[in-house]
């Protein structure tokens, strides 16, 4: 399902943008996020850990977001176009995963030369505009949104594939909101790219969410409405309010079923009227609607059943 889902709003997203010509990604970008939707979702399937995907390291990540943002301003200004840092880029990523991964192993020392690397990546993506054809990004927002919609805040719900689509929709509406060299005001260190999306993520989920309960709100009153209306107690208002002294009392003994609609129809109300039909008379749906609208009071009940007499 959210496969199906993801690639349906990712592609309803780009659509959007095309008609307000406000393209975002390139033909060969939106092959990719989708093929990597299909390609991380496989991978789910056949069990392999997410979590230990080497490139969802913070400089490589922000590299990307980098990119992706400047690769939507080159598609509104190819004079922009400056590749030339490309391949330093890739050795400069490859060379922080190597050292992560001997930091995480144990050894130390290394803190000094990772700062200055990811520094330098930071830079050099700032300075790089390309439409290259990769689907790396597309896999990490996916890997992302996964990780996040399995935190136990969200382990209730049913919904995590909307979740996920919505998600991943936010990024890539949002993306262009990042600032490589924004600075926070209490650490004064750089806004981590993960942070930044993991916020949008986390605040899609939390819209999904609001989303489905206000709708299973409203499912559930309108239920609870339908089947109080339907099913009260004969001896007082089926539909409507409740009148202490009707103006207006209509009396319907030999009432055919369907013909309450057309009677309540033709019946001039300028006054509080009751209505009583027959004990077992079914009231359809197209009826129920019409009194719940019906702009005057008007009150249903049901004829009470006689008491059988006791034998003398």
């Amino acid at each position: 399902m959210f496969l199906v889902t993801s690639v349906q709003n990712f592609l309803s997203f780009v659509l959007y943008n095309s008609i307000n010509k406000d393209y975002i990604f390139t033909d060969a970008q939106i092959y990719k996020i989708i093929y990597s939707i299909y390609t991380l979702k496989l991978k789910k399937q056949k069990g392999n850990k997410l979590s230990k995907i080497p490139y969802l390291l913070e400089p490589v990540l922000n590299s990307e977001l980098i990119l992706v943002n400047n690769a939507k301003k080159l598609k509104k200004d190819p004079t922009l176009l400056n590749e030339k840092h490309l391949s330093r880029i890739e050795e400069l990523c490859n060379e922080f995963i190597e050292l992560e991964s001997l930091t995480s192993g144990g050894e130390k020392g290394y803190q000094s030369t990772k700062r200055k690397v990811r520094d330098e990546i930071r830079d050099l993506s700032s300075m790089t505009y390309t439409d290259r054809d990769t689907n790396m990004f597309g896999q990490m927002i996916t890997t992302i949104t996964q990780k996040i919609v399995t935190r136990p805040q969200f382990s209730g719900y049913t919904i995590k594939d909307e979740m996920q689509s919505l998600a991943i929709q936010h990024i890539l509406l949002y993306s262009h909101g990042f600032d490589p060299y924004r600075q926070s005001e209490i650490t004064g260190q750089f806004i981590s790219a993960f942070a930044y999306i993991s916020t949008i993520v986390f605040n899609a989920c939390i819209a999904t969410i609001n989303k489905f309960n206000k709708e299973q709100l409203k499912a559930k009153e309108d239920f609870l409405e339908h089947q109080k209306l339907i099913h009260r107690d004969p001896n007082k208002s089926t539909i409507g309010p409740e009148f202490e002294n009707a103006e207006r009392v209509v009396h319907l003994p030999s009432l055919k079923q369907g013909e309450l609609y057309n009677t309540i129809k033709s019946t001039t109300i300028t006054q509080a009227t009751e209505f009583y039909i027959p004990q077992d008379y079914k009231i359809t749906e197209k009826e129920l609607n019409f009194v719940l609208k019906y702009e005057y009071n008007i009150s249903i009940k049901r004829i009470k059943p006689k008491e059988p007499k006791e034998p003398v």
